[in-house]
């Protein structure tokens, strides 16, 4: 009996009352490296230049580049971000083949409009499809987006800021998906060629995205304070 009072009172300093701990997970979502890993620096210009003394590069990890990202003077992160968000079943050959047609579309779609126009209106309009491409990613990109916060056991859609990076990606996606909704008889690239060039230009289902987004957030703005 003593051994069996000896062996129970040993067992209970292991016993710990798991009802009031809550486990604290970080989750790294289809990545392989630590949050605490740098982005690469694939500028040319960027590698020239000294680093600071306190440049975190000079202290944390950098992850290792990517397949596709390159030093080479034509390659533009932006657009192979935007083929990897279009691609579909891991076919980005198609991608970006859709993605090549769709500035060729463009730079016709501008020199028609150029050689139709008057001859004060032609330093208007730009030709180069890829300077088309980042203005519509700009002009699309939100400043704020609504998250789900609860308060008081009531669930409130709270207006935040967005990160640049998630702001592209929405844009992005906007575009991409505005450029789907089409007809069975428009082509793909057609379609985004047509809507890249709105976009380009402030109008276009996707900027209506974006101004409905604003739209939400600003009718929301009394619950801001609920972020903190």
């Amino acid at each position: 009996m003593a051994g069996k009072a000896a062996l129970t009172n040993c067992c209970r300093i292991f016993h710990v009352n798991t009802r009031n701990i809550s486990p604290i997970v970080t989750q790294v979502r289809w990545s392989q490296y630590n949050p605490h890993y740098l982005e690469p620096t694939i500028d040319k210009t960027e590698l020239k230049k000294p680093l600071e003394e306190q440049d975190p590069r000079r202290f944390q990890p950098i992850k290792a580049i990517r397949s596709e990202q390159t030093v080479a003077l034509g390659y533009d992160f932006q657009r192979e971000k935007f083929i990897n968000i279009m691609m579909k079943q891991g076919n980005k050959r198609l991608s970006r083949e859709i993605f090549e047609k769709c500035l060729e579309n463009i730079k016709r779609i501008q020199l028609q409009k150029y050689h139709k126009s008057e001859e004060n209106e032609r330093s208007s309009i730009e030709l180069n499809p890829m300077n088309i491409f980042h203005q519509a990613i700009e002009n699309c990109r939100p400043l704020l987006k609504l998250t789900r916060i609860n308060k008081g056991g009531v669930a409130y859609q709270v207006p935040v800021p967005m990160t640049e990076k998630n702001s592209t990606f929405r844009a992005m996606k906007w575009m991409i998906e505005s450029a789907k909704a089409k007809d069975a008889n428009t082509r793909m690239y057609d379609q985004l060629a047509h809507e890249l060039i709105n976009a380009a230009n402030n109008t276009g289902k996707s900027i209506k995205k974006k101004q409905e987004l604003h739209k939400q957030c600003e009718s929301n703005k009394a619950y801001a304070h609920f972020r903190w």
